[in-house]
């Protein structure tokens, strides 16, 4: 699995995501709106290959254990699930308004 695992794009949003998962379409849904661009990995078949291998992947990239979908990385650093990508937008986004 090592040589085909896609890693997070160094220059947009990666979500990996997993079939049935409410928060992956909400992150997904939510980047849409906010006219971001981002990356889908689908991660079933990693899942069925090899869960701990892809969760071993994913904790090296991340930094930290991660168990929960959807698992977004932005610019290549590990942001979190939905909530946290919501914040982590916010957070880029509160100056983007105002002028200096």
């Amino acid at each position: 699995m090592e040589e085909t695992f896609v890693k997070p794009e160094e220059k947009a949003y990666t979500i990996y995501s997993k079939s049935g998962c409410p928060n992956c379409i909400k992150v997904k849904n939510f980047l849409q709106e906010k006219k971001q661009s981002f990356r889908v990995i689908d991660c079933d078949d990693y899942l069925i290959e090899d869960k701990e291998l892809f969760l071993n992947i994913i904790q090296q990239l991340a930094n930290k254990s991660v168990k929960t979908f959807p698992m977004v990385f932005h610019n290549g650093k590990f942001v979190g699930g939905f909530e946290d990508t919501i914040n982590h937008f916010d957070v880029l986004n509160a100056f983007s308004d105002t002028d200096f």
